[in-house]
């Protein structure tokens, strides 16, 4: 049998190839993730227009080619429309190993969110949606609402990997109404 796997200790080098299987992946990923979000947009009673934001964001984004933008501003719009469906007050009571293992892993990705972060370069759209998110993840856990707080420390988490230039103009909540509308342009 055959190990392709590098040597421990070994960098594994990036080459033309490895930037197009990211790019490729980074697609795909976009891919799906909108089609969840176009999904979960039949269920909101009404079309969440920060969800429609962010992809309208990612829609800019493929233009200028920047897959990986692309795949986390649509990831960023599933959990942001899951949080949106989500219970505002769980009915059961939980057992309390399941409640610590939900902190440990809220916890870790308000740490990858953080470690991400970078305020000054964020463009105003993106900084104002991760801080809602933020805002709207520890109000909810404070809540019991743990399904939603999870979300939404998700969508934090995504957009913290989002590097739209500040320059670029800011973005105003409204265009299409749909995600359709915006999947079909």
């Amino acid at each position: 049998m055959v190990n392709n796997a590098p040597e421990k200790g070994r960098q594994k080098r990036e080459g033309p190839n490895d930037k197009r299987e990211h790019h490729a992946k980074d697609l795909r990923r976009a891919y799906e993730h909108l089609g969840r979000v176009q999904t979960l947009q039949r269920l909101l009673k009404d079309s969440d227009e920060k969800v429609l934001l962010l992809v309208s964001l990612a829609q800019e984004s493929s233009a200028e080619g920047r897959a990986k933008d692309v795949a986390d501003l649509i990831r960023a719009a599933e959990h942001l429309a899951f949080a949106e469906l989500a219970d505002l007050k769980e009915s059961a009571q939980l057992p309390g190993s399941v409640e610590d293992a939900l902190r440990s892993e809220f916890d870790h990705l308000m740490e990858k969110a953080e470690k991400h972060w970078e305020a000054e370069d964020a463009h105003p759209t993106i900084a104002s949606s991760y801080e809602d998110a933020l805002r709207r993840a520890r109000q909810a856990w404070k809540g019991g609402s743990y399904r939603r707080a999870m979300e939404m420390m998700r969508c934090a988490e995504a957009l913290a990997h989002v590097h739209i230039e500040r320059k670029r103009p800011e973005k105003k909540i409204g265009a299409p109404h749909t995600l359709r509308e915006l999947a079909a342009s």
